[in-house]
Formats: structure tokens, C-alpha cells, sequence
């Protein structure tokens, strides 16, 4: 698990281009790296075959890395899909482990098309494209026993982590198949197993991420920490869709470790030292606001609203019989009004990001507001959100390049981050804590 938190933790080494990335971790752990083929790419060669699509990798030492194209907030999506690509693939579950993606196409949700996480989707729209995933490993490790101990493919079958030769029980675990697996072309076509095989899928097993999330490894998107790094908090209108009128910050600027006040979409945001400072500058600061069409909405003016939509006849989903004619012909009616008060949809974790010129962290859902918003960060992005959109659109120079990236968890989403959040200066940045 260290190594895995580690993976999480930005750099500021030189630049190094994800393939080439991928490439090197590959050669260096002597491992196998497996994607899926795309009709219309043609595959690389040997290990850079494998590295732009990847989902699970298989190292020497027989652990077996699943790469999660989804963001965890709680929901258990990093253990429930590497349960289902380790089912299919015979994987030794004592050895499995995960890993967030980074920013790629090829982690595009199957359905949205685009990277992100959301809808209660993860575990259906992405169950077959891990089931394949597993499915082609199996199919490569089987060829390359097979190839070693000069037998017939369909005379091995796996498990637990082996292939084995039913014949002799001769045996060779993935680690020691990994290195000859990944000279071999991956299959273009695979056969599933039959679900009454199934080992781990619908099995109540404990879950890859409680241990670091109980230990104190577990990064979430409030706890990354940079050097040098400010803090900043943002004073938004009181009342939705307000805008800023006028502002005194000669008050806020005057509070010791308080840097600069910017205004932005959302209001103001007070930039300083650390947090204590940032919240005293905002609390100093003299604003008046523009609050708009929505000033005079109260809670006892959209009860009253809700009330009388209530007596309006509604849109029918479907119907079976007359249920207008049984209440209307009853001997007998009840008739009661229930409310429930208005509630934040919110997350434990409060909206928060981390940006500097050359690394960008958000645990938020989507980065689709990235392709409409400006940002001046221009060479990497981390982040952790529910989901990370690729950075090859009419929008690309604007966007944060995908070569280095990196997700931490986050504690909750609610749908609250799947907006694009951005934040840049030169040094690191914080913004979390008052932003809502």
C-alpha cells in the first residue's frame, strides 16, 4: 500500500511523457501490461503494445495492479472492478491491487464517452470492458506456459494466480509468465467465462482501500500538501446567482499573511499563508452584492410554490387501471400531505482543489468544465475527482495536459464534483475549506 500512496504523491521531476512512462515502469519491473486493442490502432511494439490502454498489470513478483478508470468516493469502485477483471483473469486476490488512472481516452466512461464518474454507473457500464481486460491476460498467460512447455494451449487451464497443465500438474505462477506473456500479440478475441464460475464476483470480500483510509496513508484532495503552498477562500453571494456590486478590501488585505483578493466568476477569493488568515480576510471583507431575481426566494415562498404544483395534475409515467375512478367511487378516503425540508445534496469532503503552473489537484467528478474554462497551468495535471476528461479537444491549448496525473480519494461527490474547478498561479495554491 506505501508504494501505492507514493504512485499518488506530485513531483516536481523533469517532464516525462506517459508512454515513455509506461514504457519504463514496464521494462523495469520485467512485468506484463495489458490493454485492449483498438480496430484502427495498430499495436506497438512489445511493451508500448500495451501501455495507451491498460488496465491491469501483472508484475514479476505476481502482483496484479488493476487500473481503475473511475474515481472512488466511497462507493467501492476500487475494489468491485478489480474484483471482476481479477474473476476473469484467475487472479490470486491476495495479490491484487489497484491503481486511478490517469487522464486518457481509452479510460473514457463506456457510455458518456468522456472520463468521469456518476449516474451509480461504474460497476455495470464498465463490467464487460474489465471482464475482456482479464479475459485477454488469462488468454496470454495460458500461450505463453503453453509455448514454454511445448503443449497445447487448451491443455492448461488457471488458478489462483497458476497456469496449470492438467495433464502433468506442471505449474507456473503469472509472475514467472509475465516477462514471455508480454512478447505476445494480445488476443483480438476471448472467450468469457461462464458465469457459475464465478470465484470472487457477488462474494462479500473486504475492500483494497479500508486499510489506508484507516491508517492514515489515504490521500484525500484536502489533505495534499506542496511546499510554499498558499491557501485561498472564496466570498460568494449570499443568494444564488447573485453577482459582485462593489468590494472594500483594505480591511481583508491589512490581516497578517493575507497575499492578494482576485475577483472571480464566483466572487472574491482571498489568497494568503495558510487557511486561518485566508478566513480572517474574507470575514474582513466589505461587500455589497447584486442578489438578483432570487432575492426575495425563501423557504416559505417555495413551500407555498410546491403547494400549488402539488394540485396540478402531473405527468403520467405510466398506469395501470382507473385509480382516479377507484378513489373517486371510495366509500372511504385518507388523505394525507407529508414534506421533507430542503437539504444540501453535499459531500463530507468540502470542494477543494490544488493548483499551481505546473500541477492541478481536484477531488472532483468531471473535468468537463475544463473545456470551457480558462486556465493557465501548462505542462501537469493532478487531480482526483469523479471524472478526468481528456485534453484532446477543440479546447486543447486551454486544457491540462494528461502526461503526469495523479487521483487521490474523495470523500464523497454527490454530483457536487463534476463541474470543472481552476485555479493557477505560479507557486501552489490551495482552495478548499470556505469555498462552498
Amino acid at each position: 500500500m506505501n508504494a501505492l500512496r507514493e504512485s499518488r504523491k506530485p513531483s516536481v521531476a523533469g517532464e516525462m511523457p506517459r508512454r515513455d512512462f509506461l514504457k519504463l515502469s514496464v521494462a523495469a519491473s520485467g512485468g506484463l501490461l495489458i490493454g485492449f486493442y483498438l480496430p484502427g490502432m495498430q499495436p506497438e511494439a512489445h511493451a508500448a503494445t500495451f501501455a495507451p490502454n491498460a488496465f491491469v498489470r501483472i508484475g514479476t513478483d505476481d502482483s496484479v495492479t488493476v487500473i481503475v478508470n473511475h474515481s472512488e468516493m466511497g462507493q467501492g469502485v476500487f475494489t468491485a472492478l478489480p474484483m471482476i477483471l481479477a474473476d476473469e483473469l484467475d487472479a490470486d486476490w491476495t495479490k491484487v491491487r489497484f491503481e486511478p488512472a490517469p487522464v486518457d481516452p481509452v479510460y473514457n466512461h463506456p457510455v458518456f464517452k468522456m472520463q468521469m464518474t456518476g449516474g451509480s454507473t461504474s460497476t455495470w457500464s464498465s463490467f464487460d470492458q474489465f471482464r475482456q481486460a482479464g479475459a485477454a491476460a488469462r488468454a496470454m498467460l495460458i500461450t505463453a506456459a503453453a509455448q514454454r512447455w511445448n503443449v497445447d494451449p487448451a491443455s492448461c487451464r488457471t488458478e489462483n494466480g497458476m497456469v496449470i497443465h492438467s495433464a502433468s500438474n506442471r505449474r507456473l505462477s503469472y509472475g514467472q509468465l509475465a516477462e514471455s506473456a508480454a512478447r505476445l500479440t494480445p488476443p483480438q478475441q476471448v472467450t468469457l467465462k461462464d458465469p457459475k464460475d464465478f470465484k470472487l464476483i457477488g462474494q462479500p470480500l473486504k475492500r483494497l482501500d479500508t486499510p489506508e483510509k484507516t491508517n492514515g496513508k489515504g490521500i484525500f484532495g484536502i489533505d495534499v500538501k506542496m511546499p510554499g503552498m498558499l491557501t485561498a477562500v472564496v466570498a460568494r453571494s449570499p443568494v444564488f446567482g447573485g453577482k459582485l456590486k462593489s468590494v472594500n478590501a483594505d480591511k481583508a488585505k491589512a490581516v497578517k499573511g493575507v497575499r492578494k483578493v482576485v475577483e472571480v466568476p464566483s466572487g472574491l477569493a482571498v489568497i494568503a499563508d495558510g487557511f486561518w488568515a485566508a478566513k480572517h480576510g474574507r470575514d474582513a471583507l466589505q461587500i455589497e452584492w447584486d442578489e438578483g431575481p432570487m432575492a426575495d426566494f425563501n423557504t416559505k415562498s417555495q413551500r407555498e410554490q410546491y403547494a400549488e404544483l402539488a394540485k396540478q395534475p402531473g405527468l403520467s409515467a405510466r398506469k395501470e387501471g382507473d385509480a382516479s375512478g377507484a378513489i373517486g367511487s371510495a366509500a372511504k378516503k385518507i388523505e394525507a400531505v407529508y414534506e421533507v425540508p430542503y437539504l444540501s445534496h453535499a459531500m463530507m469532503e468540502p470542494l477543494n482543489c490544488h493548483a499551481a503552473g505546473r500541477w492541478f489537484w481536484s477531488p472532483r467528478e468531471s473535468c468537463v468544465g475544463l473545456r470551457q474554462r480558462s486556465c493557465a497551468c501548462s505542462q501537469s495535471c493532478w487531480r482526483a475527482g469523479q471524472g478526468d476528461l481528456d485534453s484532446r479537444g477543440r479546447h486543447a491549448r486551454r486544457l491540462l495536459p494528461a502526461n503526469v496525473l495523479s487521483l487521490a480519494y474523495r470523500r464523497g461527490g454527490c454530483g457536487w464534483k463534476s463541474a470543472g474547478l481552476v485555479a493557477s498561479r505560479r507557486r501552489p495554491i490551495y482552495c478548499g475549506g470556505h469555498c462552498l
